[in-house]
């Protein structure tokens, strides 16, 4: 089925309306309701761990299958030089070098 170029547009606009209308909608009721500092908190906390979830579920699978183990041993290095405080550039090339290498080695 094809779609012609109105309707891919007319779907971007949607898109673009509705992100806009969504972040709108959040300054204005930030001055019209007031949350407890506990809700506060547990909606920072919900969204870690939204994030953290996804992370785990992108390490883990790819599409529906298991990514392998050369891709979890790069995401544990990278973690290990994040944890150690090394530059952003640094995570990202060690954590593609050790699961470039892995995968040339034949690992899946």
């Amino acid at each position: 089925m094809k779609y012609s170029e109105s309707y891919i547009f007319v779907g971007i606009v949607v898109l673009a309306l509705g992100t806009y209308l969504i972040r709108y909608s959040g300054f204005y009721l930030a001055n019209r309701m007031t949350f407890k500092e506990h809700h506060k908190q547990l909606l920072a906390d919900s969204a870690c761990v939204l994030l953290f979830t996804l992370a785990v579920f992108n390490t883990l699978f790819s599409e529906a299958h298991f990514s392998g183990i050369s891709k979890i041993v790069g995401v544990a290095v990278a973690l290990i030089f994040a944890w150690k405080k090394y530059s952003l550039i640094m995570v990202i090339l060690a954590a593609m070098l050790i699961t470039a290498t892995l995968r040339y080695l034949g690992f899946p």
